[in-house]
C-alpha cells in the first residue's frame, strides 16, 4: 500500500514539474514561487528517509563513470562560481534550487523499479496533459473575458504576443518551457505505443497545442526530436499514422489562424514580424534581440581570463544584459544555455555541460528511447534556456536510468550466450 502511494507521488510530481501559475507560499514569501513541486518534492523526499532508504538504488547513477565526472565537475563549477559571483545571494538561492531538483530526481529514479517506471511516466503525461489542457481552456476564458480571477496564488493571465492572444502555455508562465513540458508528456504518450483512441486524440490535441505556442525553439525541439526518433527507431521512414498526427493540428491551426486574422481577431502580419524579424531589436520577443544577447554572453565569456575559467556567477547573467525588456531584471538572461552557462560558470562548466548532456550520449553505443529527447533539447538550448526547468534535469538523468536497464539486459544476453 505504501508502495502504490510512493509511485502516485511520484507521478503527480513528474506531472506538475513544471507547474508555476500555482504559487502555494504566495502569503508566505515574494523571494520565489512555492509551486506545487516544491511542496510535493519536500514531501518525497521525508517519504525517502522515512520508508524507503533501504529501496534507494544508485548503482545506475554510479557505475557510469563519464557521466558521473563530467556531472560532478559540472556541479563543483556552479558551487566555485557562485563563491565568486557578482550576486553572491541570488546565485546561492538559484544553486540551491538546481541542486533540489537535481537530488529529488535522482532519489525518485533510484527509488523506482524499472519494471514501474513506463507506466509511472504514462500516467503522469497523462494526467500532466490534462491538467495542461485545463489551464489552457482557462486562459482562453481569461483572454475573452468570461472569468476573471486575481489571486496571488493562481496566475490566469495569458502571454501575449503582437495580437496574437492568447499564447497558450498552459500551467506554465513561460510558453517556452511550456512548449517543451507538453511535447515531453505527447512523446511518452506516443512511444507507449498505446493504440487506444482517448490516447490519440489527446496526443493530437497536445501537438495542436504544441503548435499553438508559437514558440520558435519549441518547433526546432519539435522537429528534430521527430527527425532524430524516425531515424533511430522507426522501421520505415514514412509513417502513416505519425504524417496524420501532425498534418491534422497544423493544419486546423492554419486554418484557424486565417479565420480569425481574416475577422480581424488577431493581426497575422504583426505576428509574423514579431517572430522572425532580425530588423526591429527594441522589440523583446524577436529574433534580433535573442542574437544580440547571444553575443553579448559570449563576449561576456572571453572578456578576460577570471571569467573565461570561473564566470560572473551562477545565475547572474541578468545583471549583464542590455538592450531588451528584461534587463537588469533578474528574469534576463542570454537567451541560450549555452551561452549562459559558459558566461556564468566558465568553460569547464561548459564542457562538463555538453558531455553528460548531448555529448555522451550521442557517440555511446548503447541507445535508449530517451535520446532523441535529449538531441531535440540540445537544439532547443541553443537559443534559450532551460536551467531551472525540472522536467529538463528529469529528462537527462530518465536517459542514464534507461541506459541502465539497458546495460543489465546485455550484460543477461552475454551471459546466457
Amino acid at each position: 500500500m505504501i508502495r502504490k502511494i510512493d509511485n502516485y507521488l511520484a507521478t503527480l510530481i513528474i506531472a506538475t514539474a513544471g507547474m508555476d501559475r500555482i504559487n502555494i507560499g504566495a502569503t508566505i514569501t515574494d523571494s520565489f514561487l512555492m509551486t506545487p513541486f516544491l511542496v510535493l518534492s519536500i514531501i518525497y523526499l521525508i517519504t525517502r528517509i522515512i520508508f524507503f532508504t533501504k529501496s534507494i538504488n544508485m548503482g545506475w547513477l554510479l557505475k557510469n563513470q563519464i557521466f558521473l565526472i563530467s556531472f560532478l565537475i559540472f556541479i563543483i563549477t556552479l558551487i566555485t562560481s557562485s563563491i565568486f559571483s557578482s550576486d553572491i545571494l541570488t546565485s546561492s538561492k538559484r544553486l540551491v534550487l538546481i541542486n533540489f531538483i537535481l537530488v529529488s530526481f535522482i532519489l525518485m529514479l533510484s527509488s523506482i523499479k524499472h519494471e514501474h517506471l513506463d507506466q509511472i511516466l504514462f500516467n503522469a503525461s497523462v494526467l500532466g496533459s490534462l491538467v495542461f489542457l485545463t489551464f489552457n481552456f482557462l486562459l482562453l476564458l481569461s483572454w475573452i473575458n468570461i472569468i476573471a480571477l486575481e489571486s496571488p496564488f493562481l496566475n490566469l493571465e495569458p502571454d501575449t504576443i503582437a495580437y496574437y492572444v492568447p499564447r497558450l502555455g498552459g500551467f506554465s508562465n513561460d510558453v517556452n518551457r511550456a512548449g517543451f513540458i507538453l511535447s515531453f508528456f505527447t512523446y511518452i504518450l506516443w512511444i507507449s505505443k498505446k493504440n487506444d483512441l482517448q490516447i490519440n486524440i489527446l496526443i493530437i490535441t497536445n501537438i495542436f497545442m504544441i503548435m499553438s505556442t508559437l514558440s520558435r525553439s519549441t518547433y526546432l525541439f519539435l522537429f528534430v526530436l521527430t527527425i532524430s526518433y524516425i531515424l533511430m527507431f522507426q522501421k520505415h521512414l514514412i509513417n502513416i499514422k505519425m504524417i496524420f498526427f501532425i498534418l491534422l493540428p497544423l493544419l486546423s491551426l492554419f486554418m484557424l489562424t486565417i479565420r480569425l486574422d481574416s475577422l480581424n481577431i488577431i493581426q497575422l502580419d504583426e505576428v509574423l514580424e514579431e517572430r522572425f524579424s532580425f530588423n526591429n531589436i527594441s522589440n523583446s520577443g524577436s529574433a534580433a534581440i535573442h542574437i544580440a544577447l547571444i553575443k553579448q554572453g559570449f563576449n561576456l565569456a572571453i572578456s578576460n581570463l577570471k571569467i573565461f575559467i570561473l564566470g560572473v556567477g551562477h545565475g547572474v547573467s541578468y545583471l549583464f544584459t542590455t538592450g531588451y525588456y528584461w534587463s537588469g531584471s533578474k528574469y534576463g538572461n542570454f537567451h541560450s544555455q549555452y551561452i549562459s552557462i559558459f558566461a556564468e560558470n566558465g568553460f569547464l562548466s561548459l564542457i562538463s555541460f555538453i558531455i553528460f548532456s548531448v555529448l555522451f550520449p550521442l557517440l555511446s553505443s548503447r541507445k535508449n528511447i530517451f535520446l532523441p529527447i535529449l538531441i531535440g533539447l540540445f537544439f532547443f538550448n541553443i537559443f534559450y534556456q532551460l536551467s531551472s526547468e525540472p522536467l529538463y534535469w528529469f529528462a537527462i538523468l530518465l536517459y542514464y536510468k534507461k541506459l541502465d536497464k539497458v546495460s543489465n539486459r546485455s550484460y543477461t544476453l552475454s551471459l546466457n550466450n
